[in-house]
C-alpha cells in the first residue's frame, strides 16, 4: 500500500483497514518471537550461574514455547494475509484483485515479497526451536539458541526492505532493524511476567524481576538511541513535528512511549523492591518458578500484576501507531 505523505484528512480503504490490521498481528508475532527468546537467554545465564540447578525442569517458565509457537504461527497467518492485502490493494479491482496473478508476481519479486520471505523464514524456524530441549543442557539447547538467534536477524531484516526503511540508507536500515529488536524484546516479555505475576510467590517474583530489570536497562537504552536517531534521520526540522501528520502521529507515539517508560520505571525503584527485600538476587528461574503463591501475601504481586497489564495494554497501543505510521503515513524527507 502506498504511503499518504501529508494529508492532514486520511479517507482509509478497506485494504488499508485490514492492512493495518495484519501488520498490527505481525508485530505481534514478531514480539512473542522476541521476548520468548529473552525470556529463555535470561533463564540460560541463570543456569549457568548455578550450575548446580537441574535445567531439566526449564519448562515451568510459564510455557515459553507454548507462547513463542502461538506468536509464530499469528505471524505467520498475518504475514501472508498482509501479501495478498497488498496484492489486492495494487491490483485496484476489490477484493477480486486478492488474487490477480500478475500482480501477485510483480510485488513477489519485489522487496514485499523478499520481506514475505524473510519473515516466514524467520517464524518457522521460532517454530521449529519450540520443540527443541531449550531449557536442557547441551549441544541441543545450544543448537535451539542459535536458530532462534538466525529467527531474530530474519524478522530484523525484513523490515529494512519495506516501508520508510527501504528508502533509508545503510545506517538507517541497521537502526530500524536494531530498534525493532529491542522494543520486540521488551514489550514481547511482558505477557510471560504478567503470567509469571499469578503463579508466583512475592519473594520469587522479585527474583525474576529484578534479572529482567538488569535487561530492561539495556535495552530501553538501545529503543531510545536508536529511536531518537532515527527521528533526526526522517525528519529535516522540528516544524514537522506539527505541520505534517506523519509529525503529530509520531508525537503521538512518543507520548505513549513516555507512558510505557513511566510504568517501567515505577516497577523497577517502586513496585519491585516492595515485593521482597529478602528475595534472592540470583540463581535459575526455574528454581525461582518452583515456588508457589502463598495465600496473604498478594497484595504486592497483585498491584504488580495489574501494573504490568496496563504496561501491555499501552505496549498494543504503540503496535497499533506503528502499524498506521507504516502504513499510510509517510515522513517529509521520504515523500
Amino acid at each position: 500500500m502506498p504511503a499518504i505523505p501529508m494529508t492532514d484528512v486520511m479517507v482509509l480503504s478497506l485494504f488499508d483497514i485490514v492492512g493495518i490490521m495484519t501488520k498490527w498481528l505481525i508485530y505481534i508475532g514478531v514480539a512473542s518471537s522476541l521476548g520468548g527468546f529473552l525470556m529463555i537467554v535470561m533463564n540460560v545465564r541463570s543456569i549457568i550461574r548455578q550450575q548446580q540447578i537441574d535445567s531439566s525442569t526449564g519448562a515451568g517458565i510459564d510455557d515459553l514455547p507454548g507462547y513463542m509457537r502461538k506468536g509464530a504461527m499469528i505471524g505467520i497467518l498475518a504475514v501472508a494475509m498482509n501479501f495478498f492485502i497488498q496484492v489486492g490493494s495494487f491490483a485496484e479491482t476489490g477484493l477480486s484483485g486478492m488474487w490477480d496473478p500478475m500482480m501477485t508476481e510483480i510485488l513477489w519479486q519485489s522487496s514485499v515479497g523478499g520481506s514475505v520471505s524473510w519473515r516466514i523464514t524467520g517464524f518457522v524456524l521460532v517454530l521449529v526451536t519450540t520443540f527443541m530441549p531449550v531449557n536442557r543442557t547441551g549441544p541441543a539447547r545450544n543448537s535451539a539458541l542459535g536458530l532462534l538467534l538466525m529467527a531474530t536477524l530474519c524478522l530484523a531484516y525484513s523490515f529494512t526492505l519495506i516501508g520508510h526503511s527501504a528508502d533509508m540508507d545503510d545506517l538507517g536500515k541497521w537502526l530500524v532493524a536494531l530498534h525493532v529488536v529491542a522494543i520486540g524484546a521488551w514489550i514481547g516479555s511482558l505477557i510471560p511476567l504478567w503470567t509469571m505475576c499469578g503463579r508466583l510467590e512475592a519473594r520469587s517474583l522479585k527474583g525474576v524481576m529484578d534479572l529482567f530489570g538488569k535487561q530492561a536497562i539495556f535495552i530501553v537504552a538501545v529503543v531510545v538511541i536508536t529511536g531518537l536517531i532515527l527521528l533526526s534521520l526522517l525528519f529535516q526540522s522540528p516544524g514537522e513535528f506539527i505541520d505534517t501528520g506523519y509529525g503529530r502521529a509520531i508525537l503521538t507515539k512518543l507520548f505513549i512511549i513516555s507512558a510505557i517508560l513511566a510504568i517501567a520505571a515505577l516497577h523497577k525503584f517502586s513496585l519491585v523492591p516492595n515485593l521482597d527485600d529478602n528475595a534472592s538476587e540470583s540463581g535459575s528461574l526455574v528454581v525461582k518458578l518452583s515456588s508457589k503463591p502463598k495465600q496473604g501475601e498478594a497484595n504486592s504481586v497483585g498491584i504488580l500484576k495489574r501494573s504490568i497489564g496496563v504496561e501491555i495494554l499501552i505496549a498494543a497501543l504503540i503496535l497499533t501507531t506503528t502499524a498506521v505510521l507504516s502504513s499510510v503515513l509517510g515522513p517529509q524527507s521520504l515523500a
